[in-house]
């Protein structure tokens, strides 16, 4: 009878531990939202900060109310006593982030406190996968691609390596295109690309001179080289800013179906 009365009660108190954590682990997720939607700072910097301080306090919460938990079953309450008081909470985090689960959990911290990318930010990763940042959880951060696909990427995979982002300092970044042409008139084909690039909604004038979108007899700020000689062929490179990384693969396109249109019209062969 006595065994089955604390039978009861291990499980009862095991069910209400849970309870707690849930309710507590909620309850400091909308806190952390309220708080975060008061903030007057970088409001891409409190995303990253945030999103990652409501995963971290979740996965603290549940880490206190599983060892609680041990310590209420029978034949583990030495292991639990082990976890307080011998190694410590922080010990034990340590300790277990020797392991890859929780390496990824340390990496996490690294990328919230640096800030090498935020949420929001455009970056690519070494093996070429490139796309906007939507998330950064305890063990991964989650890439949206251009395709609009999910890229899982271990947080500890990220620290290891480079990444390139281009937003952190300057959104704005700059589209090579080359062009190999068949043409007698390679000034006409230059001032034809200035034009063109010039006259994307989404160009920006890096150089900082004016643009005269009327007359072409002024387009500096369009960067166009020859970049190679044969003997029917030139290739020239193309050299044009644009407002947004978010929008750069778009206006790259749109300036080569342009530029295809037009050196056809004007009888330039690509």
């Amino acid at each position: 009878m006595k065994g089955a009365f604390l039978d009861f009660f291990h499980s009862v108190s095991i069910l209400i531990i849970l309870v707690v954590a849930l309710i507590v682990s909620q309850v400091a997720r909308k806190a952390l939202n309220r708080y975060a939607l008061r903030s007057t700072g970088n409001m891409r910097i409190n995303a990253t900060t945030f999103s990652f301080l409501k995963n971290a306090s979740s996965f603290v919460i549940f880490a206190v109310a599983l060892i609680a938990v041990i310590h209420l079953i029978p034949g583990l309450e030495k292991l639990a006593t082990t976890l307080w008081a011998s190694a410590g909470i922080l010990s034990v985090v340590i300790g277990l982030a020797t392991q890859q689960t929780f390496g990824n959990i340390v990496s996490g911290i690294f990328i919230v406190v640096s800030k090498p990318f935020r949420i929001g930010d455009s970056i690519k990763l070494p093996n070429g996968n490139q796309g906007i940042v939507e998330d950064i959880t305890l063990q991964f951060t989650v890439i949206n691609n251009p395709e609009n696909g999910h890229i899982i990427v271990p947080n500890a995979v990220i620290t290891r390596d480079y990444v390139v982002n281009s937003t952190i300092i300057d959104d704005k970044v700059c589209n090579l295109i080359n062009l190999k042409i068949m043409t007698d008139d390679v000034d006409r084909a230059i001032l034809l690309l200035q034009e063109i690039a010039s006259a994307h909604p989404d160009f920006y004038n890096a150089s900082g001179s004016e643009v005269n979108r009327v007359s072409t007899d002024e387009l500096k700020p369009v960067m166009v080289q020859v970049v190679d000689l044969m003997d029917s062929w030139i290739t020239l490179r193309l050299s044009v800013w644009c407002k947004s990384s978010a929008k750069a693969s778009g206006m790259r396109s749109d300036l080569l179906l342009a530029i295809k249109k037009r050196f056809t019209a004007e009888g330039i062969k690509i």
